[in-house]
């Protein structure tokens, strides 16, 4: 444990007066600003928590839990969680992965299943699209090909 200076305690006494609503704001803003792993709702590390209530000492840590459950809980984190792969510390450094446990309970989450659903249904519709211009651009190709021995038959 790091000793508290005075500075610290100030801070800390200054911050629990204002009331837990503005300070869970102030924690989230904080968290947000400095952490790009949560700036990208990239897979938390487990014991990210710990991570964060060391990082920040001056917050109440029921507060930092506060904060961090309700990050895990939006629809874009979770639909981080339901594609898998690395989990990230603090510092954006690989620490663990997503199991497929994890992936299954996230990709349960209703918001989850209709992203997933909207953006499989953009796909789809890129796919159609784009299978309308190949084929559109193989009849151009075809055209310039056949005019192409006329012109130089003659």
């Amino acid at each position: 444990m790091t000793k508290e200076t005075a500075l610290g305690a100030a801070l800390k006494t200054a911050v629990q007066t204002m009331s837990k609503k503005k300070q869970t704001d102030m924690i989230a803003d904080y968290i947000y600003g400095k952490f790009d792993v949560f700036k990208r709702f990239k897979p938390l590390a487990l014991g990210i928590d710990q991570d964060l209530i060391a990082a920040m000492p001056q917050y109440d840590s029921a507060l930092i839990m506060r904060v961090l459950a309700n990050h895990c809980r939006r629809p874009r984190y979770l639909k981080a969680l339901a594609r898998g792969g690395k989990r990230f510390d603090l510092n954006n450094r690989f620490k663990g992965e997503v199991t497929p446990e994890e992936q299954a309970v996230a990709a349960q989450n209703p918001m989850v299943k209709e992203m997933l659903e909207k953006q499989a249904a953009r796909r789809a519709e890129a796919a159609k699209e784009e299978g309308g211009e190949t084929q559109s651009a193989e009849a151009v190709e075809g055209t310039v090909q056949e005019a192409a021995p006329e012109t130089s038959a003659e």
